[in-house]
């Protein structure tokens, strides 16, 4: 039996993108993504999916990565994956 290797957490920050022109980026080496907050939840869900995909697959050519990020969404947004915006103290829903 290998033993799995633990992967580096990914750290993801949300802020405005406008200035770099994108909906988000992904930093390579140090697990991070930038998001940018002022997209709605769909495109939000995509494009993080998106950035997920350039840090497990760096090689992989920009349409490809964008091709996956779309087909990942729209399978997930049509079971109803959503993201749910709490209050700063609020506890999350228990699930039963």
């Amino acid at each position: 039996m290998t033993k799995r290797r633990k992967s580096k957490p990914v750290k993801v920050v949300h802020r405005r993108l406008g200035r770099e022109r994108a909906w988000g980026q992904a930093f390579l080496g140090e697990n991070k993504l930038e998001i940018d907050p002022r997209l709605g939840a769909k495109r939000m869900l995509e494009t993080l999916i998106h950035e997920v995909t350039h840090l497990c697959h760096p090689g992989m050519s920009e349409s490809e990565v964008d091709r996956t990020g779309k087909m990942i969404c729209k399978v997930l947004w049509a079971q109803n994956y959503r993201r749910v915006l709490l209050e700063p103290n609020a506890k999350p829903p228990r699930i039963t």
